[in-house]
């Protein structure tokens, strides 16, 4: 009998776990996966860190900031990308710096669209980030929300579209205007960063502080079933059954799976919360290579502003030297580039992507030998990499609390898609645990 099981070893049930192993309790950690991290892994190929799919970690998370110092993770770790980014818009390139730099002369916002900007940023750093969540407004969608904000058609395709298209996993722009405002504050009140040996650093710390404070993290065993406590009537878990049959008996559960997981086994204790778990899917595909030359140089992303052509096949979306941050001293190979297709809508394995990356890479960079110095070395395919914060669906999120009194609920899908929420949740998690222990 162990005071927590926490069931998935995604960052959200690494920071309860953390939370309840730091206070004493003593703590079970039981992920599906052979490694924790959930989306936010890395792998190592040659000696470089290949994060398993592009994702933003902004330094202005407030929640995730405090846990990365508490598992050892100090701000010289986290290797900050450039301000802005560069756009290509299929024709000529456009580099955009966030405000307050200088406002542009042109180039991927005209002076109006900037002064329309600049008021939006200052509106939204003026605000706690918590009380941006609830700002929904009347939009229905981000899309909507830069209309009525007087944004032209010329900002929304040429900018907010491949910006934000990549951080929320939806160039439809569909998610709520509250979380998009969200999103825009934390881009504007810091950089995004990646830890010195990739996302996954996070995870795998996190689960080392967890056992140096006595706690035990087990990868490769899959859950079956949430187990009731017979004698209970329904109101209280004996513990999980995991797939191999044991039985990990607990005080309390804490289920922190990926929404799909977590509605499966959900449902046949509380089927009110497993119905509220949200099923719209969020997908992304990334293909990862290894170049023996740079493709090209600075800290910053480059994004892929040109108008859909559905004849093009797969569209990537994003590409990233994640080296040129996390290894910007190394001056030989390999360099390590990540170009995303956002597949929200569409087919989540991004059919032909490795040769999609050569034919983009041909037109932005003709003198780049692409076939000579580029080799694929991955492809990470994540059909459910986030929920989709569509129009109302925040609001009906289950809350940490079930039907069960000793099973809690962390992760995003209590809250918003975002890694800043998965951490928060977590934390969350661990003190209720804390208040219903003697």
């Amino acid at each position: 009998m162990v005071d927590a099981v926490v069931v998935g070893g995604g960052l959200a049930g690494l920071a309860c776990a953390h939370g309840l192993a730091a206070a004493g309790r003593s703590v079970t950690v039981i992920e599906a996966a052979d490694a924790v991290g959930g989306r936010a892994r890395t792998v190592w190929r040659e000696g470089r860190p290949v994060d398993r799919g592009f994702q933003s970690l902004f330094r202005a998370y407030p929640e995730t900031g405090r846990f990365l110092k508490e598992i050892g993770i100090r701000r010289r770790d986290l290797r900050p990308f450039t301000r802005g980014a560069v756009f290509h818009d299929g024709r000529t390139w456009s580099r955009f710096g966030p405000p307050p730099t200088r406002a542009p002369g042109g180039g991927v916002l005209a002076r109006s669209d900037w002064a329309r900007l600049v008021r939006l940023v200052g509106e939204v750093v003026a605000k706690p980030p918590e009380a941006l969540l609830e700002m929904d407004g009347p939009e229905p969608d981000t899309e909507t929300f830069l209309r009525v904000r007087g944004f032209s058609d010329e900002a929304i395709e040429g900018f907010w579209r491949p910006l934000f298209g990549v951080i929320m996993l939806d160039r439809s722009l569909g998610a709520d205007p509250g979380y998009f405002r969200f999103l825009l504050s934390m881009l504007a009140r810091g950089p995004a960063v990646i830890p010195a040996d990739g996302l996954g650093m996070i995870a795998e710390w996190a689960a080392a502080s967890v056992e140096q404070r006595g706690g035990v993290v087990r990868t490769g065993e899959p859950v079956a079933a949430l187990e009731a406590d017979p004698g209970s009537g329904g109101r209280r878990l004996a513990g999980v059954r995991t797939a191999s049959g044991e039985l990990v008996r607990a005080r309390h559960v804490v289920l922190a799976a990926e929404a799909p997981a977590a509605r499966v086994l959900l449902d046949p204790v509380d089927p009110a919360s497993a119905a509220r778990v949200p099923d719209a899917a969020a997908s992304v595909t990334t293909a990862a290579f290894l170049l023996d030359l740079p493709l090209y140089r600075g800290r910053t992303i480059v994004l892929n502003s040109a108008p859909h052509d559905p004849d093009e096949g797969t569209r990537i979306d994003l590409v990233c030297q994640t080296t040129n941050v996390v290894r910007p001293e190394a001056g030989e190979g390999p360099h390590v580039l990540l170009a995303t297709s956002v597949t929200t809508g569409t087919d989540p394995a991004a059919p032909g992507i490795e040769d999609a990356v050569a034919r983009l890479v041909g037109r932005w960079a003709p003198g780049f030998d692409w076939a000579r110095h580029a080799r694929h070395v991955d492809t990470f395919v994540h059909a459910f990499a986030q929920f989709r914060p569509l129009h109302g669906v925040r609001r009906e999120l289950p809350g940490p609390r079930t039907a069960a009194e000793n099973l809690i609920l962390a992760g995003d899908l209590t809250a918003h898609p975002s890694i800043e929420a998965a951490v928060a949740s977590g934390r969350r998690a661990a003190g209720i645990v804390e208040a219903l222990s003697p």
